[in-house]
């Protein structure tokens, strides 16, 4: 049985007509389904929750990447399925996925092409697509092998799922061969400058290392201090952390040009 939860902004008049084609053309795929909406009192967590209770659903996030990372922690190990039909053109998890934005995402949707991808995990938190946070106030233990105290970079971030490294899509030509992969046994840790948009400036991002772990124990370098972790660019948790694979994992609905 297909589910599908719609993002609150797209309650929004702006979105009807892109409502309207997406409803027609999942009806004319014969995959519509129960229509849940997100609204200040109904949140992500809850209502995965309660459709988790019927027999392997198929859940389908309508509209942005937040939503989307929110619906896939709580099926972290179900044998419930994630689809996404996006509604936004900047949307790093269509670009990963292979998939076309609005009511041409409902072909992929039907044609059911399935990943299994990792979660990462911190302490007891779950998390889909990376997590960040600040280098110079940090000390890293590597798989409980060697020690790395950062000092020239800004941010470090750790990545499971998340092709657009920084925000900014790297030119470099063979980026691939160095993007995540939410498949493999490793998560990726990037360390450097993040980029930045402003109205009439643009800082690419500074990349000054990248390397893969399987586990990370970050603390900070004053014990009196707790340093931020932010969670798939929503939650927070605190040091001390420590971030490896869960063994959880999580079945994704994919397109044929998919990154992963």
């Amino acid at each position: 049985m297909y589910f599908y939860i719609y993002d609150s902004f797209l309650a929004k008049k702006k979105y009807a007509r892109t409502i309207s084609k997406i409803e027609i053309r999942l009806a004319r795929l014969g995959i519509d389904g129960k229509k849940r909406q997100l609204t200040v009192l109904k949140n992500v967590k809850e209502m995965v929750n309660d459709i988790l209770k019927h027999e392997s659903p198929t859940i389908v996030v309508v509209g942005g990447d937040e939503t989307f990372y929110a619906a896939a922690i709580p099926m972290a190990g179900s044998p419930a399925v994630l689809g996404f039909i996006p509604t936004d053109s900047h949307s790093s998890v269509a670009h990963v996925l292979g998939l076309p934005l609005n009511e041409y995402a409902c072909d992929v949707i039907s044609a059911r092409r399935i990943e299994t991808v990792s979660f990462g995990k911190v302490n007891k938190q779950y998390f889909f697509s990376s997590l960040e946070f600040t280098a110079h106030k940090v000390v890293l233990n590597v798989d409980d092998t060697y020690q790395i105290i950062p000092k020239r970079v800004k941010s470090i971030k750790v990545i499971n799922l998340d092709l657009l490294q920084f925000e900014q899509l790297s030119e470099e030509p063979d980026f691939k061969k160095m993007a995540s992969n939410p498949k493999d046994e490793y998560l990726e840790v990037l360390m450097g400058t993040p980029g930045q948009k402003l109205l009439f400036w643009q800082r690419k991002e500074k990349r000054d290392s990248l390397f893969f772990v399987k586990k990370l124990k970050v603390d900070a370098k004053n014990p009196k201090d707790e340093v931020n972790i932010t969670l798939d660019k929503n939650k927070i948790v605190k040091t001390p952390a420590v971030v490896e694979l869960a063994q959880e994992r999580l079945k994704v609905i994919v397109g044929k040009d998919r990154l992963i």
